[in-house]
């Protein structure tokens, strides 16, 4: 990582996105939030080649001895939804 010095500092990922869409600088963000704004144009990605490492992605839950049905359907569901998201 190569720290750059900036003008604006945000604390919600929706300022972020703001900025970079206002035009006000580069963001380093996942794709899978940004998808729509790339595939419109909106934004456009720079630098692929230096693309951060993935990160985990969790999914928690009350810890019980039986989850409930929906509960374990929803986790079986959700890693099907996200795929498509998460591939680069």
């Amino acid at each position: 990582m190569l720290p750059m010095p900036g003008a604006l500092t945000v604390n919600t990922t929706a300022a972020y996105e703001g900025a970079a869409l206002a035009g006000l600088g580069i963001i380093q963000v996942p794709c899978a939030g940004m998808l729509a704004h790339l595939q419109a144009g909106r934004l456009v990605e720079i630098l692929p080649e230096w693309r951060a490492a993935p990160m985990p992605v969790s999914l928690l839950y009350p810890n019980r001895r039986h989850l409930p049905r929906r509960v374990q359907v929803f986790m079986q569901w959700l890693p099907e939804l996200m795929a498509p998201r998460l591939q680069a």
